[in-house]
């Protein structure tokens, strides 16, 4: 017998030793005696199990108000290209047409808007030369004015933020449920994404999940990174909480979502339109009356990944979907696979999906109205809308400008 031969042979036992760990592995991974850690900046969390209730299911189809079209391809307005830069949305004042956006490096941009020559809606704003503040690191998420002008902010690594109107001081409302809450006293905010504000001043919010938000190289706190991460860990860990201005207390009102994203009040205040942007869904949880405490779905079968939810000026919403749905996600039942995703060359992990949607449901679920642009072409990952006197304001936590459309 030859070395030769003797080499091809211990490679084959090699080979087959390795076929053999590894299928003992994959075995030890799918019963849930092998943890698999994620990578930085999910270091301490692991890959779960995901119940079968949460996966999503098939989409609704795209016929009748969604059906697909090309309005924000054609009609759709870019503002500020290549300057304003992942403004999540855009926020106006009660009694002004002046725009508020929050860029990704947490710079506070004002633009004012152009009068028309024929006194109707204005058809360009002006983008202020300087910025009116400065956040600090950190990465801006959700952002409205109260009733006395503050800008109210959600900064994905900092907490729930105020900047005060006039004297432009930060404060730091709320780092932590506070320990009086019902649910989960004491527990850090990880991850504050989006609010809506009440008549009576208090703040209702959301923390997406547990894992935390990191720089990346680029520059600027990866938010989309520690989304995929939940998306592959399936942590139902999301949250919506309420913060109290008059006595400064933080209250956790609901939780266990897979990413909690959107907030937005009914127009009687009796419950949170929020959106579960892992399971393709907006629910409503009730904050007052008879099913005070509850949760239930509002809409569920999205045709994409739903991020803002905000109110309509007739009392229904709006709902931004920044993509449509991906083949992954048919493949997230398959717990081996959601451990190798997340270590992945960047150049073999999947593409994210391009378009542009908003769609419009009504209180009992129905799709009333959608604007797209099919390919996003033209406006693209539309992530959170603000209605104002019959325009539709649009931001995009990933592209760089923001936008408008006329009703």
């Amino acid at each position: 017998v030859t070395s030769q031969e003797h080499r091809g042979a211990g490679m084959g036992l090699l080979s087959y030793a390795a076929v053999i760990a590894a299928a003992i592995a994959a075995a030890g991974v799918m019963q849930g005696k092998i943890q698999v850690p994620l990578p930085f900046p999910a270091s301490n969390q692991t890959v779960l199990d995901i119940p079968a209730e949460s996966l999503p299911q098939e989409p609704l189809p795209f016929e009748g108000a969604l059906a697909k079209n090309d309005l924000l391809t054609r009609k759709a307005v870019k503002l500020f290209e290549n300057v304003i830069k992942g403004s999540e949305t855009v926020a106006l004042q009660h009694g002004s047409d002046s725009l508020t956006m929050l860029d990704k490096f947490g710079y506070v941009w004002v633009a004012e808007p152009v009068p028309s020559a024929t006194g109707g809606k204005p058809s360009n704003y002006t983008l202020n030369p300087e910025p009116l503040a400065y956040l600090g690191q950190g990465r801006p998420l959700g952002f409205h004015h109260d009733a006395q002008g503050n800008l109210i902010v959600c900064d994905s690594t900092k907490g729930l933020l105020m900047l005060e109107a006039g004297s432009r001081r930060l404060v730091v409302l709320s780092t932590r449920v506070s320990p009086t809450s019902p649910l989960d006293p004491g527990a850090p905010l990880n991850y504050v994404n989006d609010l809506d504000i009440a008549p009576d001043g208090t703040v209702y919010f959301s923390t997406s999940h547990e894992i935390p938000v990191a720089m990346n190289k680029d520059g600027f706190y990866d938010t989309f990174w520690s989304f995929l991460l939940g998306l592959y860990s399936g942590s139902h860990t999301g949250k919506l909480l309420k913060y109290e201005p008059a006595t400064g207390t933080t209250t956790c009102l609901a939780k266990g979502f897979w990413y909690a994203n959107g907030v937005a009040l009914s127009e009687d205040g009796s419950y949170v339109a929020l959106a579960e942007t892992n399971r393709m869904r907006v629910v409503k949880v009730w904050i007052k009356g008879p099913k005070a405490g509850t949760t239930e779905p509002l809409i569920s079968h999205l045709p994409g990944f739903p991020d803002g939810v905000s109110r309509s000026a007739d009392g229904n919403f709006w709902v931004a979907l920044p993509a449509p749905r991906s083949p992954l996600l048919k493949l997230l039942k398959f717990k081996l696979l959601r451990c190798l995703l997340p270590w992945l060359p960047e150049n073999l992990k999947p593409p994210l999906p391009r378009w542009g949607a908003v769609t419009k449901v009504s209180p009992n679920g129905e799709v009333l109205q959608t604007l797209m642009d099919p390919d996003g072409s033209h406006i693209a990952f539309v992530s959170a809308v603000a209605e104002h006197e019959g325009r539709l304001f649009m931001g995009s936590v990933k592209q760089d400008y923001v936008g408008y459309y006329d009703l």
